[in-house]
């Protein structure tokens, strides 16, 4: 038989323990977390631990900490203080990420010098095209005002006609021809050199891609994240990013 005095002491001894572990459990208290973020669709890791998407959390009373991340945005990384029996509502606004707003900007780049590249180069050749046709019947008709005027020179019997067509008119159609096969030849030229420049572009089209979107906050933020499996089981999510050009 054990002397009262000590079983008396062993179950005081056992009162305090269970007391002590009772008031500690009381003394833990809880408070509310509201969550109110934009963009909708974003997600955050609680304390290191925990990928969630839930916009209204029970957590124990202290500092959470909460990483938030969404598609296209930036990380943003904050402590919020949860205090017992209370409501904290915690509004966060994700920004564009730097690699987001470069990939936009290569990205409106590429459109706007492949709208360029596809429309520009015919645009050219079909405008050079017609004036190279007004400018090859510019000619043509200039040499048939100047065979015209050789034939009425030859056939004209008149002194006073016959000098007019030498002296002023002749010179003038020669002169008229002239310009009229140089254009010809320019305008010419530039038509072939933009059909070049169509099929070029054509084929610099064909191999043009456009810029892909490399979300390193998304690999950071997966990097930080556990996630349950269930049975008290559970894997650390990584992100990895590997180049396949």
């Amino acid at each position: 038989m054990w002397p009262r005095r000590i079983v008396r002491l062993f179950v005081i001894g056992l009162f305090a323990v269970i007391h002590g572990q009772m008031s500690t459990c009381v003394s833990q208290s809880t408070g509310t977390v509201r969550i109110f973020c934009e963009p909708g669709g974003s997600s955050y890791v609680l304390d290191g631990q925990h990928r969630m998407a839930d916009r209204e959390l029970t957590l124990m009373e202290g500092p959470h900490r909460f990483v938030f991340w969404a598609p296209e945005r930036r990380m943003l990384d904050t402590t919020l203080m949860v205090l017992p029996n209370t409501t904290r509502e915690l509004r966060v606004q994700l920004r564009y990420s730097q690699e987001y707003i470069a990939f936009r900007h290569r990205a409106d780049n590429f459109t706007r010098n492949t709208r360029w590249l596809r429309y520009g180069p015919p645009v050219l050749a079909l405008g050079s095209a017609a004036w190279a046709g007004v400018s090859i019947k510019h000619a043509i008709d200039a040499r048939k005002d100047l065979d015209a005027l050789a034939d009425a020179y030859t056939d004209s019997s008149y002194p006073a006609g016959i000098r007019d067509i030498k002296q002023e008119k002749l010179p003038a159609a020669n002169k008229e021809l002239r310009d009229a096969r140089t254009m010809a030849y320019v305008s010419s030229g530039v038509f072939v050199a933009s059909a070049a420049a169509v099929w070029y572009t054509r084929r610099v089209l064909k191999h043009r891609a456009l810029p892909v979107f490399e979300d390193k906050e998304k690999a950071r933020f997966e990097g930080l994240a556990w996630v349950p499996m269930g049975a008290g089981e559970g894997v650390w999510m990584a992100g990895l990013t590997i180049p396949l050009r």
